[in-house]
């Protein structure tokens, strides 16, 4: 089930939209935001060249495609 989906820049990671299907089944909701932020700076910077790809952290797994 998805529970956060955010949209952003990869030339700049710069956040476009951001939405969560019900933020009460999530309590730590800002943490992985700021994860995804992260992960959205490190792909802006080129580090990673897959066009796809799965992160995982904790029990939840973060999805990116370009």
């Amino acid at each position: 089930m998805v529970k956060l989906t955010m949209i952003a820049r990869v030339t700049n990671g710069l956040p476009l939209a951001e939405g969560l299907d019900d933020g009460r089944d999530l309590t730590d909701a800002e943490m992985y935001k700021q994860q995804v932020k992260a992960l959205f700076k490190n792909l802006s910077k080129g580090h990673n060249e897959a066009s796809r790809m799965s992160v995982e952290t904790g029990p939840y797994v973060f999805y990116y495609i370009i």
